[in-house]
C-alpha cells in the first residue's frame, strides 16, 4: 500500500546548517581560488552543494580539479550588533 502525506514521517532535527568553504579549482592549467558559504544538513550535503556550485561557475569546461583548502562549519553565535552602522551600503 502506498504512503499517503500524512503517513510520511517528518524529521525536525534536521537543520541546515551554514558551511564556510575555501578551494583551489584547476581550470584549463589556471588556478582559481575561492572562499563561499553553503549550507547542508551535514557535511556530506555541503559538498554536494559545492559539487552545484563549482558546476554553475564553470560550464564550458570538460575537466576542473578541486582541492578542498578548508571545510568547517561557521559558528552561529555572531555578534552583528558589532557591524551595526560600520559598513553603509
Amino acid at each position: 500500500m502506498e504512503e499517503s502525506w500524512d503517513d510520511v514521517a517528518w524529521d525536525d532535527d534536521g537543520q541546515l546548517k551554514e558551511w564556510y568553504v575555501e578551494y583551489i579549482a584547476v581550470v584549463n592549467d589556471k588556478k582559481y581560488h575561492h572562499m563561499t558559504i553553503l549550507f547542508g544538513e551535514n557535511m556530506e550535503e555541503a559538498q554536494r552543494s559545492l559539487l552545484h556550485e563549482v558546476k554553475r561557475a564553470y560550464t564550458s569546461s570538460d575537466r576542473i580539479d578541486i582541492t578542498i583548502v578548508t571545510m568547517k562549519q561557521t559558528e552561529q553565535d555572531s555578534n552583528d550588533a558589532l557591524f551595526e552602522g560600520i559598513f553603509v551600503p
